[in-house]
């Protein structure tokens, strides 16, 4: 058998087998035939910083699938649940509300409360989105030249503003 010299700590040499060679990729935590994905090509195709990703792993919402030579990795179902985040964003849930979802029910919070919290604020946002839109089609209809101070239905809407009684200021027309 051949054997190759090392060192000890006493500078002297010996000699080991060479079937005590280290294995490849040892320290990784990942299979050699998953496909992985590091945080730069991760970030570029969900269009978010790389800080994004770090900051979704440290609040517990995205988990790397693993580590190779010490760097983040990420597999397709991670890409799944960026995706995920991203669309629950996009229907204007915060991280916090996200991750109650995420997290699933629970004996102190079910994640249908904060679901059913963000549909209430969806609806008051929805009214004064309404709202809005109806201001500004009155006012392209509006036949008077001066509606700021001509128009008989944006002057009741500013009088319900004065009495307080109007959060959108529009009353029907």
């Amino acid at each position: 058998m051949v054997r190759g010299p090392s060192r000890d700590i006493g500078d002297s040499f010996h000699y080991h087998s060479p079937s005590l060679r280290p294995k490849v990729g040892f320290m990784s935590s990942l299979s050699a035939t998953e496909q992985t994905f590091s945080i730069g090509a991760v970030a570029r195709r969900a269009g978010v910083a790389v800080s994004t990703l770090r900051w979704w792993e440290r609040m517990g919402l995205v988990v790397p699938a693993g580590r190779m030579s010490g760097k983040r990795r990420y597999d397709h179902a991670n890409l799944r649940r960026i995706a995920l985040i991203q669309l629950w964003q996009r229907a204007s849930m915060s991280l916090d509300e996200i991750a109650t979802v995420l997290a699933g029910s629970s004996s102190d919070r079910d994640w249908r409360d904060a679901v059913r919290a963000r549909v209430a604020v969806c609806d008051e946002q929805l009214a004064r989105i309404t709202a809005a839109r109806d201001y500004l089609s009155h006012l392209i209809e509006c036949p008077n030249d001066h509606p700021a101070d001509n128009c008989p239905y944006l002057a009741d809407a500013i009088n319900e503003i004065l009495a307080g009684r109007s959060d959108t200021g529009w009353g029907s027309r």
